[in-house]
């Protein structure tokens, strides 16, 4: 309970995290949300199983549906010419793969593609719109949500430039690690050279140095994340900073 202005008991809305659900929320945008929002968005999802490289948008296409994972990983490539595309930013548990829709754009220059396989609850774009007037905090957390990425793409463009294969392998494994709540996830190097935009034998070396030092392991492109604290120590900085803001603005890891 809370106190209004003249004294009063006001009841607070109950966030869906609290609450016993036969079917726990893992995705941390709806799992924060009030009961009633969440409620309101229930009877329009659909769950879903992702499988790695599925193409889940085209560049230019409209967002047909809106995905929130639970520990499927969607990535947002640029894609360039005479290339196999680059990764700009991931979406995980942390948020909503479709977000665009929240400032009235219909589609995004980036392919939508499946990195690591798992569940995620659809909702159709039309639901999605005609929904949101009515969740003025999923709105509110979607636009934080919107600014994170922002963030974390410029972080993520100094990264790229300034750390070496090793440190931002390691990084990278990190935020997966994060958005599928999971020690063990499917990825394979020719996959991870893709999105780090590196050829695959530093993809390699980057792989072994972290295996050998028993932090995480590799076999038949499944990575399980064995230290990590390890892990932690050998990213570079960025993943600090990245970590501290998803704090801040969404609250994951809190």
């Amino acid at each position: 309970m809370s106190t209004d202005e003249d004294g009063g008991d006001v009841a607070e809305a109950t966030p869906v995290a609290a609450l016993r659900d036969p079917a726990p929320e893992h995705n941390e945008v709806l799992r924060r949300l009030p009961r009633e929002e969440y409620d309101r968005l229930r009877p329009h999802f659909e769950v879903v199983s992702l499988v790695s490289m599925q193409v889940i948008n085209e560049p230019g296409s409209e967002i047909e549906n809106v995905y929130f994972p639970q520990d499927a990983v969607i990535s947002y490539v640029t894609m360039l010419q005479g290339s196999a595309g680059v990764e700009a930013h991931t979406v995980g548990r942390d948020g909503m793969a479709g977000f665009c829709l929240i400032n009235g754009v219909s589609n995004s220059t980036a392919q939508m593609i499946c990195q690591i396989p798992g569940e995620a609850k659809r909702m159709s774009a039309a639901a999605f719109r005609d929904l949101l007037p009515e969740c003025p905090d999923l709105t509110a957390r979607l636009r934080r949500y919107a600014q994170l990425v922002m963030e974390l793409v410029s972080q993520s463009a100094a990264c790229n430039r300034m750390h070496v294969t090793e440190e931002r392998c390691a990084r990278w494994l990190l935020m997966s690690h994060d958005r599928t709540g999971r020690d063990r996830f499917h990825l394979t190097q020719g996959f991870l050279a893709q999105m780090l935009g590196v050829r695959r034998p530093g993809v390699t070396v980057a792989i072994g140095m972290l295996e050998k030092a028993g932090f995480i392991s590799h076999q038949r492109g499944v990575i399980a994340v064995l230290d990590r604290d390890g892990l932690e120590r050998s990213s570079c900085e960025c993943y600090d900073v990245i970590r501290r803001r998803e704090i801040e603005l969404i609250g994951m890891h809190a």
